[in-house]
């Protein structure tokens, strides 16, 4: 019955370690170096890059900065407002290629609206509303 009770508890723990594991994997950020090297692998699948900003560009129809970790450089297509240069940034987006002419571009979409931003926001909204006595 002892033996039992151990095994069950092993089998409990290392399934608890493992699920743990890939949740901390699934928010440590991919480095640009791999993303660059291997694009197939994370081609169409939900990435986080981290790292400063080096260039922000808008042009008509596509908004777009480039994000440096250390390892290499991509470019991030955003719809949202352009960070400034040297500004620090966790990035969640989709990995796609795009093809301008003779260049070819690993690229990441960003997500529109990435989890913690709303709730960031709202807790400004909140805290704004609560200083001017609403």
């Amino acid at each position: 019955m002892r033996l039992r009770r151990l095994i069950c508890s092993l089998i409990f723990c290392v399934a608890l370690l493992n699920l743990a594991c890939d949740a901390a994997n699934g928010m440590t950020a991919t480095k640009i170096k791999d993303i660059l090297e291997h694009p197939r692998d994370y081609q169409s699948q939900d990435i986080t890059v981290s790292g400063t900003v080096t260039n922000a560009v808008s042009l008509l129809v596509v908004k777009y900065y480039e994000i440096q970790d250390g390892t290499g450089s991509i470019k991030i297509v955003t719809d949202r407002l352009l960070p400034t240069r040297g500004e620090k940034l966790k990035v969640t987006g989709r990995m796609t290629v795009v093809e301008v002419g003779t260049e070819r571009w690993v690229v990441l979409r960003e997500n529109p609206n990435p989890a913690g931003q709303f709730v960031e926001s709202t807790n400004r909204t909140l805290s704004n509303a609560k200083q001017d006595g609403v």
